[in-house]
């Protein structure tokens, strides 16, 4: 169902009072550092180096592992890929074009910010600014299958959007991270110091310790992420109006129902055989996923064939002998698994699906008309307890569910703009 949908003027006055005392957090954290620095023995952690490095690495492994994920993937500057290469309709001259407008229909300076293309198959696109130490992974990703799947203006509404996570609306004590992770370095020490810790007892100490100082840390976003996204949202709308913003979020929930139906399909008819595991099914899946459109019947024979081909190498045996055996073996014995996928498929099948399709001038073709709007937004409010997509949602706490953006968008299309446009 639901919830109530902010004004955008609440939300930018929420945001301002949230980053109202970021003066105050960063004293208050160099004051911190400060203290800790002052009663650490540092001559005890000269004499036990490596207690203290493995100290330091709890603390900031999460943060590391984030950036080793983002540096170690796939991925390409615009400038950087091949003359030759297509997206779809696109090329990068296309896509830079296309940037460039929305810098400018956005009355953004032209930082000469990076536009990385990732090469991944899911329907999403992210922005990073983390200063200069990280520098080289600034910039906003635009995911590989996005370039594929929507149309110029859905493009520009996306670039839009993390361009205002860039540019606009950010909690302003995130961009001051070095500091975040200094002070956590030395509440490291400083708890393996006081402690006395260095065995098991203190690793698990120091996990603790890491849990909640990340958790304390990330209770800004927690509290104003849904917020934020709401914003960049209404930003990325500015570029073009809500209807191709609209029909993108709409594409990327039935992007992301097409590939769950297919993973819950092929997880329960494999969960009772011993040659392919949950995580071969879903590699599966995203290795036969294509770039651009694909037929569901098409996707279904693609990622089946990439089963086949796996379990035949995994059991060294015949094609037919496997489909025998793929589709007749005995019940193994993780029925805990085979149960917990029956729960998934009942809690998806139970939901109530509004039938949006039925708008459009072709279901095929999902692209909104200001009417079809309209009337998909009366009929996501007449039906508070449908959903317009059958997803299993994991509520992160900071991305709001797509009915609730499409109703913010709606609800503040009239709105005063500047409000919007001028904040930064």
């Amino acid at each position: 169902m639901p919830s109530k949908i902010p004004d955008r003027a609440d939300l930018l006055e929420q945001l301002r009072l949230a980053n109202r005392f970021v003066a105050f957090w960063v004293v208050f954290r160099l004051i911190a550092i400060g203290s800790l620095a002052a009663i650490i023995r540092w001559d005890g952690v000269l004499q036990e180096p490596i207690v203290s490095v493995t100290a330091c690495l709890v603390i900031i492994g999460p943060f590391a592992m984030e950036l080793m994920m983002i540096w170690g993937q796939k991925k390409k500057r615009l400038e950087e890929i091949k003359e030759t290469t297509r997206f779809g309709d696109l090329d990068k001259y296309k896509l830079q074009t296309l940037f460039r407008e929305t810098l400018q229909k956005l009355r953004l300076p032209d930082q000469r910010i990076s536009v990385f293309v990732t090469n991944d198959k899911s329907l999403n696109a992210g922005a990073l600014r983390q200063g200069r130490l990280f520098a080289s992974l600034d910039g906003i990703y635009l995911n590989r299958q996005v370039l594929h799947k929507l149309e110029g203006d859905e493009i520009q509404a996306i670039m839009g959007h993390e361009l205002g996570h860039y540019y606009r609306f950010y909690l302003a004590g995130d961009r001051f991270r070095l500091l975040t992770l200094a002070l956590g370095i030395l509440i490291a020490i400083f708890v393996v110091q006081a402690a006395m810790l260095d065995d098991i007892i203190g690793f698990f100490v120091l996990s603790i310790t890491s849990f909640f100082f990340w958790r304390i840390s990330s209770m800004g976003m927690l509290k104003h992420g849904k917020a934020i996204e709401h914003l960049c949202d209404d930003l990325g709308a500015q570029v073009n109006g809500i209807e191709p913003s609209i029909s993108g979020l709409m594409k990327i929930g039935l992007d992301a129902e097409q590939r769950q139906l297919i993973e819950l399909e092929l997880l329960a008819r494999t969960a009772k055989h011993e040659i392919l595991s949950q995580k071969d099914v879903l590699a599966a899946v995203e290795k036969a996923t294509p770039f651009g459109h694909v037929a569901d019947n098409d996707l279904y024979e693609s990622v089946e064939q990439e089963l086949r081909a796996k379990a035949k190498s995994k059991q060294q045996a015949s094609l037919s002998g496997f489909l025998q055996y793929l589709w007749e073996a005995d019940d193994s014995d993780d029925e805990d698994y085979h149960d917990e996928l029956q729960q998934r498929a009942r809690a998806v099948n139970q939901m109530q699906r509004l039938d949006w399709e039925s708008l459009l001038d072709n279901p095929r073709e999902v692209r909104f008309t200001q009417s079809q709007v309209e009337k998909l937004v009366e009929m996501i409010e007449a039906n508070p307890t449908h959903t317009l997509f059958r997803l299993l949602h994991v509520n992160d706490g900071v991305h709001p569910p797509l009915a609730n953006r499409i109703l913010y968008l709606w609800k503040n299309r009239h709105s005063d703009a500047s409000l919007i446009a001028n904040n930064w």
